[in-house]
This record gives structure tokens, sequence and C-alpha cells, in this order.
């Protein structure tokens, strides 16, 4: 088993994890990036003895979470081959800084599970794996064995018979665009309508990522027949550090049912919604887990002051949602 956390081993001086918190934890794992994850905790337990067959709950607490963070939790059965399940993030723990990610470890007919949780950024692993390190936390499986939290999700029906999701995800908070732009209709084309909309202006500002569009950033629109404009943005970031982003974003514009008509008179609603999907290509080193990043886009446009104005969450995939 990893070592007990102590209050001497946390290294409290940019106080990121609360005494009180680090306190109740189990075993912990420092990031190559600073970061801390621990388990086995007040807050985090962990499970002794699993029934044979019942999905098995792994809850690990991360301080600070930054952008592009993802947390797995690696595991094999009996000595075999290393496997492993997908953190998904709950709400917030008690300080605001903190949070808890829980994955799901699939029920087991018997034997020794060993796991480890590991830290990774863009989908690259930043802190130990479970094959490199000696120490590694474990459960039993085996018949007799108390009920545990994860039975509970074992117990509904499975997603294809029920019509439901089946794959946990999440969203965090990357950042906020504010783009003003200017036309330049192309006109009325075989595949409909096309509008070019260059960028006169554009920020990008979030918690750990800021840039600034360069000349030349274009939204390359299609609206279609039915008052839906395809959305096809092409342009580059540059930070304040001189870094260099490569930006797409695809998505649709939403002008209403007689948007198309009304466009060919130069008519749009004052605000449509606008939803898209961004990535990111760089060859900044710092930056490099922006290239592993999907995005999603949700705002909308003013179409009077020309300004596009939307929020973009970077989108991870959790576990199945085990079922019987």
């Amino acid at each position: 088993m990893a070592e007990p956390v102590t209050i001497s081993r946390l290294g409290f001086r940019d106080n990121r994890i609360p005494i009180d918190q680090a306190a109740r934890a189990g075993s912990m794992r420092q990031a190559r990036d600073g970061s801390m994850l621990w388990w086995g905790g007040t807050d985090t337990p962990l499970p002794g003895v699993v029934p044979p067959r019942i999905p098995t709950t792994v809850k690990v607490a991360l301080s600070p979470v930054r952008p592009g963070h993802t947390v797995t939790v690696e595991y094999r059965v009996n000595g075999g081959a290393i496997c492993q399940a997908i953190g998904l993030s709950e709400p917030r723990v008690r300080d605001e800084k903190a949070r808890v990610f829980r994955a799901i470890l699939p029920g087991q007919s018997g034997g020794l599970v060993e796991f480890l949780p590991v830290l990774r950024i863009a989908g690259q692993p930043i802190s130990p794996r479970l094959g490199e390190s000696v120490e590694c936390s474990r459960y039993h499986v085996r018949c007799g064995a108390a009920p545990v939290e994860a039975a509970e999700s074992a117990a509904t029906p499975s997603a294809e018979l029920a019509g439901g999701p089946r794959w946990d995800w999440n969203t965090s908070f990357l950042g906020t665009f504010t783009i003003a732009i200017r036309e330049e209709l192309v006109g009325t084309l075989a595949d409909g309508i096309r509008v070019n909309w260059h960028f006169t202006e554009g920020r990008f500002v979030g918690p750990d990522l800021e840039g600034a569009f360069l000349p030349g950033s274009t939204d390359w629109m299609r609206i279609r027949p039915d008052g839906v404009a395809m959305v096809e943005v092409m342009g580059c970031l540059q930070t304040p550090t001189g870094a260099r982003v490569h930006y797409s974003n695809r998505g649709i514009l939403e002008l209403g049912a007689d948007g198309y008509t009304r466009a060919l008179r130069g008519e749009f609603d004052p605000l449509p919604p606008f939803v898209g999907t961004p990535t990111f290509a760089t060859a900044d080193k710092k930056l490099e887990w922006l290239n592993r990043a999907q995005c999603l886009a949700v705002g909308k446009v003013d179409m009077k002051a020309l300004v596009v104005a939307y929020d973009v969450y970077l989108v991870q995939v959790g576990g199945r949602k085990y079922s019987r």
C-alpha cells in the first residue's frame, strides 16, 4: 500500500490542499505539475472486500484542477494485464480548488484487484503508473462480502434496453471567446448563401490560457435553405508569450425556419444561438495538451453589433454506465 499521508509529506507552502482534508486522506501521489492525488480517506473511501461480478467505485481527490486534467484508475486482476477506468468529475469538495473523480472498475469473478490512480493532462500520464510502482492499493473479490457502493449502478437496466446513455461524460471550463466580425457577402450559390465573416478583433480568455486572433481569421459560413447556418472557422491565436495556436471550429448557427429567406434580404435575428466544436493545434511544448482537446462551444451572436460571444468547455469521456 502507499504510505499514509501526513502533514509533513504534503508541503503546504502554497496552501493548495487544506490541512484537515489532507489529514483524512489515506494514500497520495504527486504529479509532475505539482498537483496532488489522494484516495482512501474520509472523502474518498476504498473497498476492502467486494462481492463477485459487482462493479466497484474508486474515488480520487485532486488539487488543484487545471484545464486538460483527467484522472484514470489503472488496475490489474490477479497480476494480469493492466487496464484502466476513466474517472468522472463529481461536485467540488470542501476546498474549491479540489475535486473528486469517480471511476468504476468492472466486476470480477474473484481474486485480488490492484489499482493506482493516475493523473493525465490531455491524455498523457503525469503521475506514477501502476506498472512503474511497486506500491499500489488493492481489494479482494470473494463471495460473502457486503454490498459496495457500485452495486446500485449494477441494478439498473441496460442502456440498450432502456434507450438511455451508455457512457458518463463531463466538461471543464476552458475560457471565453469574444470576436468582432466584418461581413463579406459572396452570394447565393448552389449549396446556399455564402457569407464570409472576417475577424476584425478577437480574444480568448480563460483561467490558464489567453490569446488574441491574428489577422486573417475568418468564419466561412454557408446558410442552408432550412435556415441553419453552417459555421466553419479557421484562425490563429497568439498567446502573450508568443505561442501560436491554430484554431478550428465547426458548428451551427440557428437562424430560424425563415432564416434563409430573411438572409437573402440581409435580415437576421438579433441574437441567434451558436453551438460549435473547437479543436486546437500548436507546436508550443507547454500547450501540447491542446492538441488532444475536443471542446464544446456555446453562445450567441449579436447581429446588430456584429460581435460573437461564446464559452468553451473541454469534453472528457468517463466510464461506461454499467448494467446487469
